[in-house]
């Protein structure tokens, strides 16, 4: 009796290793100094409402880069949205800012990430960030839209992200 054993050659059975491999050491990425989201209620973000970031700085020489962080639906009304940045020092100065994010491309499709009706889109507006002071800041997000509330919003969140000197 002959061992009949055949060895075949599955390519499709490969790629799907490789793939698999190269996501898990996509996700060993770096960890964010700070990340972090609030919930909006009844997913309708009122201008009163404005969800604020408390985080500490314990070296003024490292640089930073600032993420704005949105989940919202597809059915989000608009293709941007603007918000007020409200930034606190420890010494009790602040500093305001006016931001603008298009969640949607020129063609009407929508940015960041998501299947089905929601989207998660995280957005870089501030780069090579150093903070002056050792201590507790607090960013704040207003939305801008000229309308009391915007539906379809779930959450907001904030992002602090070491740059690699």
């Amino acid at each position: 009796m002959q061992n009949d054993k055949r060895r075949t050659n599955r390519p499709g059975l490969k790629i799907f290793i490789g793939l698999i491999l190269s996501s898990l050491i996509a996700c060993t990425g770096k960890q964010p100094y700070y990340e972090e989201y609030i919930t909006i209620p009844d997913e309708n973000w009122h201008q009163s409402n404005v969800p604020f970031f408390e985080f500490e700085i314990k070296d003024t020489l490292q640089r930073y880069d600032l993420f704005f962080n949105i989940r919202h639906a597809k059915t989000y009304e608009w293709k941007n949205l603007w918000v007020f940045l409200k930034f606190e020092l420890p010494m009790g100065m602040y500093d305001r800012d006016t931001l603008e994010f298009l969640l949607q491309d020129s063609q009407g499709r929508w940015l960041g990430k998501g299947s089905g009706n929601m989207r998660d889109g995280s957005y870089l507006f501030k780069t090579n960030t150093r903070f002056p002071f050792l201590g507790k800041y607090k960013a704040s997000f207003e939305q801008a839209m000229r309308v009391e509330s915007i539906e379809d919003i779930t959450d907001i969140g904030f992002r602090i992200q070491e740059v690699d000197e």
